[in-house]
């Protein structure tokens, strides 16, 4: 059974896709998580099967991680960058927001399937915490008339 945690780079599946972006080269990282999101955003029907919760969480933080506001995430991903490679990206993420917030509500917005399996309060709490977070980053440099939350 894998390590399951409440932080965005908390879990198995979390590491084993940042090590999988990391073997990219620096300038195709971007493009990649750009297609994962917009594949996640497509094909919501198939979470579970070709992609987890705690991936798109994760790539949704190392967008974050890039952007104002994200620097705890950056601190963190310096400590794992120790232990293994992890993926960083090349300059700042600020046009993956939009798409990286979408997905990220897909998987964890107040139905989510992040949300599911907690066994207990605290860990419940601690997973909202880490996507509120993620959220609050994300919605901070997106523009209202571009939000995929926002409604006409």
């Amino acid at each position: 059974m894998g390590t399951f945690g409440t932080g965005p780079f908390s879990s198995d599946g979390a590491l084993d896709f940042l090590e999988e972006l990391a073997e990219r080269p620096p300038e195709q990282r971007l493009d990649a998580l750009r297609n994962m999101f917009t594949y996640v955003l497509a094909n919501r029907g198939l979470l579970w099967r070709e992609f987890f919760p705690d991936e798109v969480v994760a790539a949704a933080a190392l967008v974050s991680a890039a952007l104002p506001g994200g620097e705890h995430l950056q601190h963190r991903l310096a400590e794992l960058s120790d232990e293994t490679d992890m993926a960083l990206l090349p300059a700042s993420a600020s046009d993956l927001a939009p798409p990286a917030l979408g997905a990220l509500l897909f998987v964890a917005g107040p139905d989510g399937s992040w949300h599911h399996g907690w066994s207990t309060e605290a860990d419940r709490l601690d997973a909202q915490r880490t996507i509120d977070d993620l959220v609050a980053i994300l919605r901070g440099v997106i523009r209202p008339e571009v939000s995929p939350t926002s409604r006409d």
